[in-house]
């Protein structure tokens, strides 16, 4: 299995952190032992902006989930996206962290949609679209967090990106809904918990390609 390597602090929350550091010194020179509450603060924010490493599966044809979170949902739907019959499984992501944002497949980044482009009614702020090699379609949006509605996505139209790579950030989390090709079966539950990066939400499936004997 393959590790993604990254900091074990969320970049994104980087200066947030050092900047209570920086502060809690100040109140520990001026208070002393007095101070200890801001250290508490210290490692409480620590420990919400971390981004522990993950063991990839190693299943070329599973989607991992894109987010640490809960199944809200498992439902055969219509993607607003590509018009297509589709699974959704829905992702609500914690307020507690972590909010690292992962590829659920590995492929090509083929569309980007913002708050202005999404389908109306889809109550999305952000999607991004993938497909593989096999062109197989996953479709990742966003619904607004309790927060904040913008997702920092560092994804380009046309990147190349591996299977449960970090890929951006989702501060204070939101529910995220991924759109699959139909026939794929969901290896997940409504409740179900899962880890970003490793568990596995559903699996494509591809059909055997069949050899015709060759005849003289």
């Amino acid at each position: 299995m393959s590790v993604s390597q990254h900091s074990a602090i969320a970049r994104e929350g980087m200066p947030l952190l050092i900047v209570a550091i920086f502060g809690a010194l100040l109140l520990q020179i001026y208070f002393g032992a007095d101070s200890w509450p801001s250290w508490v603060l210290v490692l409480a924010l620590g420990w919400l902006l971390r981004d522990p490493q993950r063991s990839i599966p190693a299943s070329p044809l599973g989607i991992v989930s894109p987010v640490d979170g809960k199944v809200m949902a498992v439902e055969a739907t219509k993607d607003p996206y590509l018009s297509r019959d589709s699974l959704k499984i829905s992702i609500r992501m914690p307020l507690y962290g972590t909010f690292t944002l992962r590829s659920a497949t590995e492929g090509n980044v083929i569309q980007h949609w913002m708050a202005d482009t999404v389908p109306r009614g889809s109550g999305h702020t952000h999607a991004v679209w993938l497909q593989t090699d096999e062109e197989d379609d996953v479709v990742l949006a966003l619904h607004p967090g309790r927060f904040f509605g913008r997702i920092a996505c560092y994804l380009s139209t046309g990147d190349r990106v591996g299977q449960g790579r970090r890929c951006g950030y989702i501060p204070l989390g939101a529910q995220l809904d991924v759109y699959l090709p139909a026939n794929c079966p969901a290896k997940v539950r409504v409740g179900e918990k899962v880890w970003g990066g490793r568990s596995i939400l559903a699996q494509f499936i591809h059909r055997a390609q069949v050899l015709k004997p060759i005849t003289s």
